[in-house]
């Protein structure tokens, strides 16, 4: 939260010194519409916050992921899969500016052909706001992507012990829900706070740059529908994995016990079928996570209906 409330403070100021610059530089009334602009009529001071904030912990956080599996796995076991392959990837700078400065190309020449309603240094400032955007959801999308690629490569890693006794991958579960929640927010307010917005368009491109103002919904939706679904599975898998390593030991208990074999059996099927229904329950997709997956398809279909 401590970051998140960092992100719309920075964007509060971004707007408040911005204001200021124009009003020692241009005079009180340019000053007003920038502020005017950034605040009301674009509420670049709620999407802006939100994806700074939203940058700050995938940044902070980038280490959850591997650091759970590490504790959870053995080099070993995790050098038979491309788990580090991936990791190696997530963790790499420089495809992460290249990804951003490609994008931040895109979003300059959709907000420079759209036309925000100023002139001057208010233009200037208010381009470097929607440029910043779509960088850091770019930022981070793929590090989200490569968080999926890392869970997606431990479905072939060999689990030796019961992982679901003690929860050890749920930390991941929640990080899932937290990332996704906050970059669905985003990209909701990004994308009607600009297709609505009150842009000139008096350049060559006339309205039809409209429609490229919900490209961050059209990228962003596979990458969240499959982030936010994808690592409960994989979850699953292993939680499934840890309850076979289980059974099977509770089955060499049993040998030494004096029981006959339907009681043996019994023992054994009513375990296994504890344990898989705790499983379910605890990373089933309820109806509240229906939201997080149509979220994002209904705004991209509404947006196109309104034109």
């Amino acid at each position: 939260m401590l970051m998140l409330f960092s992100g719309l403070f920075s964007s509060l100021l971004y707007g408040l010194g911005g204001s200021l610059y124009i009003r020692l530089v241009e005079g009180n009334h340019k000053a007003q519409e920038f502020f005017a602009t950034y605040t009301s009529s674009f509420r670049t001071i709620i999407s802006f916050g939100l994806i700074l904030g939203t940058a700050l912990i995938v940044n902070r956080s980038q280490n959850l992921i591997p650091r759970v599996i590490e504790d959870a796995f053995t080099k070993d076991e995790l050098l038979k899969t491309k788990y580090f392959r991936y990791r190696q990837h997530l963790f790499r700078l420089r495809k992460s500016i290249t990804f951003s400065a490609i994008f931040t190309v895109v979003a300059f020449v959709i907000f420079w052909q759209a036309h925000f309603p100023l002139s001057g240094r208010g233009e200037i400032l208010m381009m470097i706001a929607a440029c910043a955007q779509y960088a850091l959801g770019v930022y981070v999308g793929r590090k989200l992507v490569y968080g999926g690629m890392i869970l997606h490569s431990l479905l072939d890693v060999s689990v030796t012990r019961n992982l679901f006794k003690n929860r050890e991958l749920d930390e991941i579960n929640s990080y899932v829900h937290i990332a996704s929640m906050l970059t669905i927010i985003f990209v909701y307010v990004n994308v009607f706070s600009y297709y609505d917005g009150p842009f000139w368009y008096n350049r060559w491109t006339g309205q039809s740059i409209r429609l490229f103002l919900i490209l961050p919904a059209i990228i962003a939706t596979p990458v969240l529908l499959i982030f936010n679904f994808y690592p409960r599975i994989v979850l699953r898998k292993l939680y499934d994995k840890s309850i076979d390593v289980e059974t099977r030991k509770l089955e060499t208990a049993l040998t030494n016990e004096r029981l006959d074999v339907y009681q043996k059996r019994s023992h054994l099927i009513q375990f296994d079928k504890m344990s898989r229904d705790e499983v379910r329950y605890n990373l089933q997709l309820t109806l509240t996570d229906l939201p997080i997956a149509i979220t994002i398809l209904i705004m991209v279909v509404q947006s196109l209906l309104k034109r």
